[in-house]
């Protein structure tokens, strides 16, 4: 069998060196009009849920979810977060309003603190010992809030704290709203004095929960209008999201924080980090590629020769992909760089052989023949086993490794039909090379590689013995954040979603049918250990109305009569005035604590002088005044609230046009801690089986993934010696080639446990890969090693020099994704530059060394059959 193949192959490629300049200038051209169908037709799907076979349960009910509630898929969300809430809020209200108005961009915004009806309602979803708090609160700053209602300057403010005695009397206004108001008072009059803008917190001086914090935040959800016409359909509301965050930025002097997040923003941001980092690769696995070749052959026109059948490859196959699969997706994105290292080391094998041929005076057809000879075989026998290894992707229900299996499978065919077609044609151009004597240096080292082969054989095996102890602790992360750029700001943004409990975006949802059936999903759901609270409709109806509309209404007679106030015309006391009344006043009456700095504060404002400093104070002190009496006086017409009466843009968050209520099942611990994830699933899916969201997804898919990887590993090996076997018909030569590949795998799984580095969505293929490449190296060893004399031995040729060669240019391919900014891609690269670097020994050391153990045992049985046949002869 392999006889005929050789005898086709060596006839095939003296055909296409005939062909010679034609056929070269024929490829090239088919090149071209391939590379330009892959640019025009060839996309990328960042979408992580779209690597996973979409008929598997949870898939399906992931789909449903989108299709009752797509902005839980599209919504773009915007965070705010400032020193002060009435900043971040008052950026979130600018922001609401220009996006409301970008009717081409967006179909809807949505702001809950910026709904009217949360504004006027806010106070009801308080519990009630919390609300008569609060109104405690606000109805002894009723007389400070009619004063400055009245006259709202700094002198009246300060002379009114300065007789803050007289106002306790008769307001009740206790001493810790007076702490609060110094503290945040010395803040704001430090910044005026430094030229700083710094407004006052209103809210914080009236609430001591708010301003128990330093950093405050909004959120705001836009639903794009998507161009599905475009890579990124969402992409231009980003943009104009962006640049209005850019433009009210410098309003506000960079004193808010802006971040964008959101399932479009990431996956935007991270078709932005996967792309950038895998044309770097390419440009770096290039350079790298290119001067091992020239190391290689030494020889410019070989490596000239090489990178043009690379190129070839790359498009053709990249044309393929386009044709048959259309998208890429974040794990199939790699072939390009996984071809690199693929699609030369079939012209590395081949060229090698012929330039040795070269260099002893053959002509360029003598060269070939020999070559294929040689190494045609091997190459013959390679592609398909290959081939067949990343076919084996298929079968599996992850869609993202069977594309990548699918495309890599088809790249190896084409690597090798372009080292047997164009290569010939190219080789035939070539001028007939001088006479020169080989370098022995790299032979050399193999030869004395081989004095060792046993003992570093032996302890690797060993290791490998000690590595399968490793094995139960071999983890997969289906974290896909684990995945993307820390720094990039939509993973930033999305990390401050855990920050309140409310916003967490790792969570379960349950679809029903009716209001009944939400309220009782919800009511199970709650009292479950995992479980901190839920979210539908009906949770957004207060409890205890009747009793908290009382305290409002009781409340409401001393603050609507504040709120109602008419500005004085008669103006107040000069803000010179009030600073020395407030300076002298806390200057008696405090010697430690926000008083007295308040009071130091005032001294160094009075000493300075300048007009332009107290104007500053004045602006910073009553900037979002309007903004606290507005939101005063919409609380204290709060209204009963039932499910009808939920604002629209809420309603249609929770409840679907075709009657689908959504009920969010929120967890008490912080589900990026993987193990906590998978309680909460469990606890949670044991009372509802038919859950999505985000946490089961995750959850699903590591599942999925991990029985797929094992899957795909098991078929390749089964797979591989199946078809070996059918060819060379020798289980021995077999057992040859699979055995460094399963030490190489079992080395790899435990140096990740050492590392923790877990396997991702993206290293994962790591397995699968090794596999597929290093079956190759395999067939060449076994194969030279059958051909090659026993004197001479597998090192004394130069197979062994090509599979370095072949190897190195791969770990330089993959080597290089380590560099990318997005962490799943340079996780692929250190996980394959590892897998790689041990699969090399395990081929050039243990391989050898199981020649020698195997001829040895050979021989032995050889002499001891010859030995009883010549006692049987002399008996």
């Amino acid at each position: 069998m392999l006889h005929f193949i050789e005898k086709i192959l060596i006839a095939w490629a003296d055909a296409a060196r005939r062909g010679g300049l034609a056929l070269a200038l024929g490829f090239i051209a088919v090149t071209g009009l391939a590379g330009y169908y892959a640019a025009t037709h060839l996309k990328v799907n960042t979408d992580t849920s779209a690597m996973l076979d979409p008929s598997l349960p949870f898939q399906l009910r992931a789909a449903a979810l989108r299709d009752a509630f797509p902005q839980t898929k599209t919504d773009i969300i915007v965070i705010a977060r400032a020193k002060t809430l009435d900043e971040a809020d008052a950026f979130i209200a600018d922001l609401r309003a220009v996006v409301a108005e970008e009717k081409t961009a967006f179909t809807s915004v949505f702001a809950p603190a910026q709904e009217p009806f949360f504004q006027k309602n806010g106070l009801l979803y308080l519990s009630e010992d919390a609300l008569e708090d609060r109104l405690t609160q606000m109805s002894k700053a009723s007389g400070l809030i009619e004063t400055l209602i009245k006259s709202p300057t700094i002198g009246t403010l300060f002379t009114t704290l300065a007789g803050n005695d007289k106002l306790a009397e008769r307001s009740d206004l206790g001493q810790d709203t007076l702490q609060q108001l110094y503290k945040e008072l010395s803040v704001v009059v430090e910044a005026s004095i430094e030229g700083e803008v710094r407004p006052f917190s209103w809210m914080g001086a009236l609430d001591e929960d708010i301003a128990a914090s330093d950093s405050h935040t909004r959120l705001l959800y836009a639903t794009p209008v998507l161009d599905f016409s475009r890579l990124q359909p969402a992409k231009a509301g980003i943009e104009v999201l962006r640049g209005e965050i850019d433009a009210l930025s410098q309003k506000y002097s960079g004193r808010v924080k802006a971040y964008v997040t959101g399932d479009p923003a990431l996956r935007v941001e991270e078709l932005e980090a996967v792309t950038t980092g895998i044309g770097l690769s390419m440009v770096l696995s290039l350079i790298l590629v290119s001067l091992l070749l020239l190391l290689c052959y030494r020889s410019a026109a070989m490596v000239v020769l090489t990178l043009t059948g690379l190129i070839i490859t790359l498009v053709l196959t990249s044309a393929f992909a386009a044709a048959f699969l259309g998208e890429l997706n974040l794990v199939s994105v790699a072939f390009t760089v996984l071809l690199i290292g693929l699609g030369l080391d079939f012209a590395i094998h081949l060229l090698l052989h012929v330039q040795e041929r070269r260099d002893d005076g053959q002509d360029n057809a003598a060269a070939l023949t020999g070559a294929l000879h040689e190494v045609g075989p091997a190459m013959a026998l390679a592609a398909p086993t290959t081939a067949l290894a990343f076919l084996s992707f298929v079968p599996t229900k992850f869609d993202g490794i069977a594309q990548l299996g699918m495309i890599s499978a088809a790249g190896v065919i084409i690597a090798f039909m372009v080292s047997v077609t164009f290569l010939p044609a190219a080789l035939a151009r070539l001028p007939a090379a001088k006479v020169r004597k080989r370098s022995g240096r790299i032979r050399a080292i193999f030869q004395s590689l081989s004095k060792v082969a046993g003992p570093v054989a032996f302890v690797t095996v060993l290791i490998g013995i000690f590595a399968l102890l490793l094995m139960p602790q071999v983890r997969f992360d289906a974290d896909q954040m684990s995945l993307r750029n820390p720094n990039a700001p939509s993973v930033i943004g999305f990390n401050m979603l855990f920050d309140d409990a409310a916003t967490v975006p790792y969570r379960l949802t349950r679809l029903v049918g009716s209001e009944a059936a939400a309220r009782e999903t919800s009511a199970e759901a709650a009292a479950l250990p995992s479980v901190a609270s839920t979210r539908s409709l009906p949770d957004f109806v207060p409890e205890d109305q009747d009793e908290k509309l009382e305290l409002i209404d009781f409340a409401a007679g001393t603050l609507v009569f504040a709120l109602a106030a008419e500005p004085a015309s008669i103006a107040g006391p000069p803000a010179t005035e009030g600073i020395a009344k407030l300076q002298a006043r806390l200057k008696e009456a405090y010697t430690d604590g926000p008083g007295a700095r308040l009071a130091a504060l005032l001294g160094d404002l009075a000493a300075v002088g300048d007009p332009a400093a107290i104007e500053r104070l004045e602006r910073n002190t009553f900037l979002y005044w309007p903004q606290l009496v507005e939101r005063l006086s919409a609380q204290m017409n709060a209204d009963y609230i039932d499910v009808d009466s939920l604002p629209t843009s809420l309603r249609e968050r929770y409840l679907s046009a075709d009657g689908i209520w959504r009920v969010d099942i929120l967890p008490k611990q912080d589900l990026r801690d993987n193990n906590a994830l998978n309680a909460f699933v469990d606890d949670v899916e044991k009372h509802f089986p038919d859950l999505t969201g985000g946490a089961l997804q995750s959850k699903k898919a590591g599942e999925v993934i991990s029985n797929a990887m094992l899957q795909a590993t098991l078929i390749a090996f089964a797979v591989i010696a199946v078809f070996l076997w059918l060819l060379v018909r020798r289980i021995l030569t077999v057992l040859l080639v699979l055995f460094p590949l399963l030490l190489a795998a079992i080395l790899t799984a435990a140096t990740g446990v050492l590392l923790d580095a877990p396997f991702n969505y993206a290293n994962v293929i790591v397995l699968p890969l090794l596999i597929g490449i290093g079956v190759d190296s395999g067939i060449h060893l076994v194969m030279r090693h059958d051909q090659v004399t026993a004197g001479e031995g597998v090192y004394g040729t130069s197979t062994p020099r090509a599979v370095l060669f072949a190897a190195l240019t791969t770990v330089a391919s993959f080597g290089s994704l380590m560099l990318s900014p997005h962490r799943g891609t340079a996780s692929m690269g250190e996980l394959l530059t590892i897998a790689l670097a041990i699969t090399i020994i395990c081929t050039l050391v243990v391989l050898p060394a199981a020649f020698n153990y195997a001829d040895k045992r050979l021989k032995d049985r050889l002499e001891a059959m010859a030995n009883r046949r010549n006692i049987q002869k002399k008996q």
